[in-house]
């Protein structure tokens, strides 16, 4: 890690190593045994200095004018990366492949059977570019390959993934090697598969990575040294990355951004847990709350979750797993799609923005009381809930709400093109103030409905809300994107029923109809007064210091590395 004089205490590091896209192409008049790379036209276009590694070190330089003459004319010798079609006949697995690159990605048709056991059964049909990192060359020269492998020296590797059998959603990596004796051909395709995955506008070039090394499990530097650093390298992807010092650190080093810094990035991704995340969206939406063109460059910027947190719920509901590899293969690729946000105002003039939940009662006396209990790391949370389950606590207090309009769809999952999240208008939400009001203020008006009375919890969900404890989600027929909150207010009840409804959420979530003293309603705002004694909100695993608050939910109003949880 290395530190910027400007900005003191604040540690940097620049991932941008020898990637498929950054490589020069070696001149014709190149050393024996000197390995060849390649560069992309886009790479090109873009002036980046090209690295490449040479005893253990870095090596930065421009690349020279015959470079990029070679490379120019490979590629342009009668075909386009974004639209050609040209075919090929590789070596995959022992099995004789006919590969096909079209405008969207690979076709491959076997025209052997190959070896028994040798893995002609896993090659894919087709493979998307949207599904492909990159593209590299590999040469062999080893007397035992060229003997017992027909003379294919030469490699052609495809760093994509595949799905687990068991759990689509979770991602590994894959390399696809296709063999040919033609170093012309490796050549060729590689330029040609690069360009057409560069062709992509929604693929990050730079971005802004946040570390929390304290918090959740405290391996956020392993997991962005050893998982998500890798993956970032493949794509391409140049990383400036931060270690945040303190609570609220990350929020702080985004709403300081300047103009230009913030211009310099396609995104910003949060290693770490939860409250990480909460805190770079909180800075960024500081940010839009400015207005001009701050607004509109902020209003682009996607944000990503890298997991290395306690719960991780956000990850979990936006990819259906922890998996670090998993989200980092997400941001990679340049997966995106809306998620709704929560902002909630307090009687105090302050206002918390989450994507979460919102809890008050039995699980905002969980929060605050756990604190005590850090050391004891994510098992404090089961402990904790026990002891205040018995205590049997419940709160008097006025629930107002104003009901979500009927869209006249039935209750769905959300998924991997989930058409209720897919109906959100970016265009919109990019250039929308609304959130910059406070909840109460926006929200004078409407068909305000009210209950009064001793509830043991109010929950206000914001999506499924998905994690290790309820895979499903605290609400399963939650999305990400619609404009809605799910409001669950538990009404006064003895220990064995709340705990019957605490034992029901791991299975089934939560549903309206479960339980007679629960009440789930779909709503667009919410508003709670307590009477009495006080709980606390815990609103995403932070907690308030004024507990009469109002919120409102603003449909889609952030864009994520997310393309929804794969069912």
């Amino acid at each position: 890690m290395t530190t910027d004089p400007s900005r003191p205490g604040h540690k940097h590091k620049n991932s941008l190593l020898t990637s498929p896209f950054e490589q020069a192409l070696v001149p014709p008049q190149r050393l024996e045994g000197e390995s060849v790379a390649l560069i992309s036209p886009s790479a090109q276009s873009s002036h980046r200095p090209c690295m490449r590694r040479m005893s253990g070190k870095a090596l930065f330089a421009e690349p020279s004018n015959l470079q990029a003459t070679a490379t120019t004319s490979l590629f342009n010798q009668g075909i386009d990366s974004g639209t050609a079609c040209a075919e090929a006949v590789f070596t995959i697995n022992q099995t004789r492949v006919c590969v096909t690159l079209t405008s969207t990605g690979l076709q491959l048709t076997k025209l052997s059977r190959g070896f028994p056991g040798c893995g002609g059964r896993h090659i894919p049909a087709s493979v998307s570019y949207d599904d492909i990192l990159s593209a590299s060359q590999l040469q062999h020269t080893s007397w035992f390959w060229n003997m017992f492998c027909s003379g294919q020296t030469h490699q052609l590797v495809i760093h994509t993934f595949t799905r687990s059998r068991t759990k689509k959603c979770v991602w590994r990596p894959r390399q696809l090697v296709m063999g040919t004796s033609s170093i012309d051909t490796v050549r060729e395709w590689a330029i040609r598969i690069n360009g057409g995955i560069r062709q992509s506008s929604h693929r990050p070039h730079s971005l802004l990575v946040l570390l929390n090394p304290f918090g959740g499990t405290k391996k956020a530097r392993e997991v962005w040294r050893d998982i998500a650093l890798p993956v970032f390298d493949l794509a391409g992807v140049r990383c400036t990355s931060i270690e945040t010092e303190r609570a609220w650190h990350a929020r702080q080093l985004v709403s300081e951004l300047t103009l230009a810094e913030l211009d310099c990035y396609d995104g910003i991704v949060a290693v770490g847990g939860d409250g990480l995340f909460q805190e770079i969206m909180n800075g960024l939406l500081d940010l839009r709350a400015q207005g001009s063109q701050m607004a509109a460059v902020a209003a682009r910027m996607r944000l990503g979750h890298i997991p290395a947190g306690s719960t991780d719920a956000v990850a979990y509901s936006i990819n259906g797993t922890r998996s670090q590899l998993t989200a980092a293969l997400h941001i990679a690729l340049g997966d995106r799609m809306p998620l709704d946000v929560l902002r909630v105002d307090t009687e105090d003039r302050k206002h918390r923005f989450a994507v979460c939940v919102a809890s008050y009662g039995y699980m905002g006396d969980l929060m605050k009381d756990s604190e005590k209990l850090r050391w004891m790391g994510p098992a404090r949370y089961n402990i904790q809930g026990a002891i205040t389950l018995f205590r049997g606590r419940s709160y008097s207090a006025r629930v107002s709400w104003l009901p979500a309009p009927l869209l006249g769809r039935a209750r769905s999952v959300c998924g991997v093109g989930c058409p209720v999240c897919g109906s959100t208008d970016l265009n919109h939400t990019h250039t929308s103030t609304a959130f910059n009001q406070p909840s109460h203020k926006a929200l004078e008006e409407g068909n305000w409905q009210h209950v009064e009375g001793e509830f043991k919890s109010v929950m206000a969900i914001v999506t499924p809300c998905r994690s290790d404890q309820s895979t499903l989600g605290l609400a399963p027929y939650g999305h990400l994107a619609d404009g809605r909150i799910q409001l669950v207010m538990v009404h006064k009840c003895s220990v064995l029923q709340y705990l019957r409804f605490l034992a029901a959420i791991p299975q089934a979530g939560i549903e309206p109809g479960q339980f007679h003293y629960v009440e789930v309603l779909d709503v667009s705002a919410v508003r709670l007064e307590p009477i009495g004694q006080e709980s606390s909100w815990n609103v995403d695993g932070e907690l308030l210091e004024n507990n009469h608050v109002t919120g409102q939910v603003h449909k889609g109003l952030l864009e994520i590395f997310a393309r929804g949880v794969e069912i």
